[in-house]
């Protein structure tokens, strides 16, 4: 087995719950500046870009099943101090390690380089907001009023 670690940004992170859109995988997409890429590169991974914000980047994902249905363990998680992750959500543009390993796949004709995510280091988190609740105060703006003044009846 084949281990691996490369820096980068991360975006699109499922580590702390795994991504259920298709077969259900714990991933990061991981952007790569020129000389992580070279490296990837020379381990048969495809490196993508979709012409967005990532630039070049690889997809490392690991399966929560294995192909006999038993379930593999979620990746590692760590802060930069090597301690455990509280579960908080890794928002895109962090800054993390990755540590994978790289396998040869054949399916229908076809073969490939894979990868799988064994652990994570977040060196500098940028929070995920995705409950849009992380809005900046707006000075002077609308505010709801609260219902529930004391001394005060609810009209209804």
């Amino acid at each position: 087995m084949d281990v691996n670690i490369i820096s980068g940004k991360a975006y699109w992170a499922s580590l702390a719950q795994p991504n259920t859109t298709f077969e259900p995988v714990w991933c990061v997409d991981v952007c790569l500046d020129e000389d992580t890429k070279k490296k990837v590169e020379s381990l048969g991974v495809v490196i993508q870009n979709k012409g967005d914000d990532r630039g070049d980047f690889v997809k490392i994902k690991r399966k929560v099943h294995k192909k006999d249905g038993s379930e593999r363990p979620s990746p590692i998680i760590k802060d930069s101090q090597n301690n455990t992750w509280d579960g908080s959500l890794v928002g895109n543009g962090s800054l993390v390690n990755v540590k994978f390993s790289t396998y040869d796949w054949t399916y229908a004709g076809k073969s490939g380089v894979a990868t799988d995510l064994m652990g994570v280091q977040v060196v500098d988190l940028i929070s995920y907001g995705g409950d849009g609740s992380n809005f900046d105060t707006v000075d002077g703006g609308y505010t709801v009023a609260s219902q529930d003044k004391e001394g005060e009846e609810v009209p209804f």
